[in-house]
């Protein structure tokens, strides 16, 4: 003797778009409450086993069953209820009886950040082309583009017990992603950091780090990029709909449920990223001079954005059987608080640090801070697999756009006024001594990549 079937679900596919006997719509916005809701369709629940389609039991072929596979009143995963219209806020220290916590491990990749040249090897200067920085080492491209690692978690808690209200939390982080780049003397004969010397007609010019019979020394460049964020929103139920449809794979009719779902909230991005250049020189002594000279050179441009604003969504989820697939579309409009800082230091035979290195001078160096109007939309799309009636194993993919950033690359200038440089001799008097130059330069960012990970319902 199968279980007893739910008198409201009919037998048979959804085969109209007009509701159609066996399919149940809940728009809250409409309908007198849950009061006036069916048993079983009260926000569809949250896994939404009805007790089977017409004569199936357990909610299809692959329906998790609740209990003998008819739903009980009061269970929040079958998506029955008692005294559905009652608020339930949790405004004492007690857990909240309905809610869900996940945790995520996310491979993500992003925009890489483009770089000016930086390291550069060649034959002498004198038998260069014009305008021409060498054989390029390091930079003149995008760097940062390998994939990151992070941790995304997500908590929140039903208002009451229709599952219409809820407060959801969230927070991302990814790990610190670097590259970096190390060459000396023994890489290669002819090393030296390009830049435009705008005192001798804006050529390409090179600072040399390693040069035969003159100069030995190492240049090494370093990157890093952190991205972070949290929010907390609302969420509400707009309509709600249960049904039987056929399977593709499943040639009998199983319970599916769907659910659409406003949010709003706050929300909050960083990004954070760095471009460090040093140098450690040391001349060659030539008789009858046997003076050796030590420097000890560093360029330093880090940048930070924050995004604070109103972040607006809209959640479709569907169940069927053991799987469950959620499609999050979110748009935060604010403000973007953008940083740059720039520092530079030349110390010569461990002497004390006089500003300024290669890159950075008075010209450039100091804190920098505006505020710039920006959109920060996101796409979530998740396949779950529900695992018990309370764990769901989830799969998913995200993308997320931010306009109006800075990033350190977009912000170094290789205009120098080389009488600006602590140990240029000639001229005594800066030429040019607006170069090189700060002005910010706006960009936009991405990041995507997929997650693995779990959610667990009570």
């Amino acid at each position: 003797m199968p279980p007893s079937i739910n008198p409201i679900i009919e037998e048979g596919p959804i085969t109209h778009s007009m509701p159609l006997d066996g399919q149940v719509i809940y728009d809250p916005m409409l309908d007198g409450g849950c009061d006036s809701m069916p048993m079983g369709s009260c926000g569809c629940g949250d896994h939404g086993c009805d007790g089977g389609c017409g004569a199936v039991s357990y909610g299809g072929c692959d329906g998790i069953g609740c209990g003998s596979g008819v739903c009980h009143n009061g269970d929040p995963m079958c998506g029955e209820y008692n005294d559905c219209d009652v608020m339930r806020p949790c405004m004492t220290l007690c857990w909240p009886q309905d809610g869900w916590f996940s945790a995520e491990y996310l491979l993500w990749w992003q925009d890489g950040m483009a770089l000016p040249p930086l390291v550069s090897t060649d034959v002498l200067p004198s038998q260069r082309f014009p305008n021409d920085p060498g054989r390029v080492l390091y930079g003149g491209q995008d760097v940062l583009t390998d994939n990151m690692d992070g941790l995304r978690l997500k908590f929140g808690f039903w208002l009451d017990k229709c599952h219409t209200w809820g407060i959801g939390a969230e927070g991302f982080g990814i790990g610190e992603e670097t590259d970096s780049y190390r060459a000396s003397g023994a890489d290669s004969q002819f090393l030296g950091r390009p830049f435009i010397n705008v005192a001798n007609g804006s050529v390409e010019d090179q600072q040399q780090v390693a040069f035969p019979n003159q100069l030995a020394g190492t240049v090494a460049v370093d990157v890093d990029s952190r991205l972070r964020g949290w929010g907390i929103n609302l969420r509400h139920l707009r309509r709600s709909e249960t049904s039987c449809s056929q399977g593709v794979f499943c040639g009998c009719p199983e319970h599916t449920c769907e659910r659409f779902e406003y949010l709003v909230g706050f929300r909050q991005v960083e990004l954070r990223e760095g471009v460090r250049i040093t140098e450690d020189l040391a001349s060659i002594p030539t008789a009858p001079d046997t003076t050796v000279l030590q420097y000890d050179i560093f360029d330093d441009f880090r940048t930070r954005n924050q995004f604070n604003g109103l972040d607006l969504g809209w959640m479709y989820k569907r169940t069927r059987g053991y799987w469950t697939f959620d499609a999050l579309i979110r748009l935060g409009v604010g403000n973007t608080r953008q940083r740059v800082s720039i520092d530079g230091e030349t110390s010569i035979d461990g002497g004390a640090a006089e500003k300024g290195g290669l890159l950075a001078q008075n010209s450039n160096i100091g804190e920098y801070s505006r505020d710039e109007f920006s959109v920060l939309p996101q796409l979530d799309l998740t396949l779950g697999y529900q695992v018990t009636e309370q764990l769901r194993a989830t799969f998913g993919y995200t993308f997320l756009y931010w306009s109006n950033v800075v990033r350190p690359g977009d912000h170094i200038d290789r205009r120098v006024d080389t009488a600006q440089l602590p140990n240029g001799t000639t001229p005594a008097t800066p030429v040019l001594a607006d170069y090189p130059a700060f002005e910010f330069d706006n960009t936009d960012y991405w990041a995507q990549g997929i997650s693995f990970g779990g959610e667990y319902r009570w």
